[in-house]
């Protein structure tokens, strides 16, 4: 089996062939290459329209009933090299819940430190018989198969199935509220936001980048009835789970990918914006950016869950599937490639002719589209919120800044690329991950793009030449930006840790080569 670090090395060498080969088409071959810049645009247009319009849909309220009686719910809770005081503290808060008929089921799947699993084992045992841990290794399918190995093991009993995320601390009223909104038979799902604990003021147009998600795509599932599963704080009947026999493992966002089945079996889901349960972000640039990859990866390989669906629901369901699924998409990697290859053309040597100039004004046009659909999806999301105009112009700098990882993951789902399943590390490492080695790309492709304004002023480029090169490399450089403003989050996340670590630290394992503060 071809190791991680490998993947990833041919993954990113064929990204940039890719982007060198579309600039050497733009470039020498214009009159050819014209109608895929053309498809580009008319595409991404299509996609930013009804983005913009979902976006202006009213807030959805749910129905609710009364619970009378007690289900029986089954909590599943997978992990992987997680710090053994956050899920310690995540099992912590489950014992307190206003609930009596559940069952937490824990599974640590392929981790070889003992140090990190053992710990949690042994906490385990204190919180009762409702509680029981599984330590697994080796297990194949990811996430996936770490839920679907607890599946098989639900106590009888089990209509309910609740799947949390290791770090994700929820309020004591979580069940309740949670069946309330199994309001009809045929709701199979019932979806929470994700909401985050590390979150302070200098990290805020993170924050706000992740909830624009909600507030937009998932109250617009709720109106065209499309919910799907977002990964944690989600509730399913476990009839349902039972039928589609649990989660695919070839799927990299096995939560998407079962909402549509979910659909495809004649259930549907429920939206609820209510937060339920607060989790942990990731505080450094690589982790982040990782995460940002395994959503648009994941989502575009639901795609073709999507593209088989297609006469099997309500064309209204695989209408707004498919906006949600396509949410993390720029289509900007064409328009990139196309203005990375007019620098060349408009080099005293090389002949620049009318396709050249179609072309750039193509891919230009693409480009803005993007951004001005993109910030007012972002302005509708915070208008209610206070300083909504900067808090708005905020969160958009950092969607911009993950422009190359989105259009990279498309990319990758094109080329049907393999992936695998990367955990967003909770751990706090002693030095932040290289900056440079996280950035090159942008970094590189971005000068470029810098080079070409300076270029257009001595060759005499027109206005939207030079305003072009500048507003394509300022979107690049705004990764900066977003390490910026990710960058607190590490103290405040190694801050939370020792606020707990003295209420666990009797259940640790001495490991001098395992760091969690």
């Amino acid at each position: 089996m071809r190791c991680p670090q490998l993947n990833i090395v041919l993954h990113n060498m064929g990204i940039i062939l890719f982007f060198v080969l579309i600039l050497i088409a733009s470039a020498f071959i214009p009159q050819y290459f014209i109608i895929f810049v053309v498809l580009n645009l008319f595409l991404g247009l299509f996609l930013s329209f009804f983005q913009v319009a979902i976006a202006l849909l009213p807030h959805f309220k749910p129905k609710r009933k009364k619970i009378i009686t007690q289900p029986f719910v089954s909590i599943l809770i997978p992990a992987y090299n997680e710090p053994p005081i956050i899920l310690m503290q995540t099992l912590d808060t489950l014992a307190q819940l206003e609930y009596e008929n559940f069952e937490v089921l824990v599974i640590d799947n392929n981790t070889k430190d003992i140090s990190v699993w053992k710990p949690v084992e042994i906490f385990t045992k204190t919180l009762g018989e409702k509680f029981k841990f599984f330590h697994v290794d080796p297990l194949l399918g990811f996430k996936a198969g770490a839920l679907n190995y607890l599946l098989e093991r639900l106590d009888s009993k089990s209509e309910y199935v609740a799947v949390l995320d290791a770090d994700y601390l929820v309020r004591s009223d979580f069940l309740i509220v949670a069946l309330s909104y199994f309001s009809d038979d045929d709701i199979g799902l019932v979806q929470f936001p994700q909401y985050y604990r590390n979150h302070i003021k200098q990290n805020q147009p993170i924050v706000d980048e992740y909830r624009h998600f909600f507030s937009i795509y998932m109250n617009m599932a709720n109106h065209l009835d499309c919910v799907p599963s977002t990964g944690t704080v989600s509730v399913y009947k476990s009839k349902i789970l039972e039928q589609l026999k649990g989660f695919r493992g070839e799927a990299l966002t096995e939560d998407a990918d079962l909402g549509l089945r979910i659909y495809e079996a004649g259930y549907k889901g429920i939206y609820v914006d209510r937060p339920m349960g607060y989790g942990l972000m990731p505080y450094d640039l690589e982790a982040y950016k990782h995460q940002k990859w395994r959503w648009a990866f994941g989502n575009a390989q639901s795609l073709w869950t999507l593209f088989s669906m297609f006469g099997k629901i309500a064309f209204r369901s695989w209408f707004g599937f498919l906006l949600h699924l396509t949410a993390w998409d720029h289509m900007n990697f064409l328009p990139f490639a196309v203005i990375a290859a007019y620098v060349v053309v408009l080099l005293p040597f090389a002949p620049l002719t009318d396709q050249h100039r179609q072309l750039f004004d193509i891919a230009s046009i693409s480009l803005v589209a993007t951004l001005a659909c993109k910030w007012i999806i972002f302005w509708v999301s915070l208008r209610h919120q206070e300083n909504s105009f900067r808090r708005s112009w905020r969160a958009f700098l950092v969607h911009m800044g993950m422009t190359l990882t989105y259009s990279g993951a498309w990319l990758a789902f094109l080329f049907q690329t393999k992936s695998v399943f990367e955990r967003t590390n909770k751990f706090i490492l002693a030095k932040m991950p290289n900056l440079f080695k996280n950035t090159y790309k942008e970094l590189f492709l971005g000068i470029w793009f810098l080079g070409g304004v300076i270029e257009a002023f001595f060759m005499g480029g027109r206005i939207t030449t030079k305003l072009t090169f500048l507003v394509a490399s300022l979107i690049l450089f705004c990764v900066y930006y977003v390490n910026w403003k990710i960058y607190p989050t590490k103290a405040y996340s190694k801050k939370i840790l020792a606020d707990i670590e003295s209420k666990y630290k009797p259940y640790l394992i001495e490991n001098k080569s395992v760091k969690i503060l």
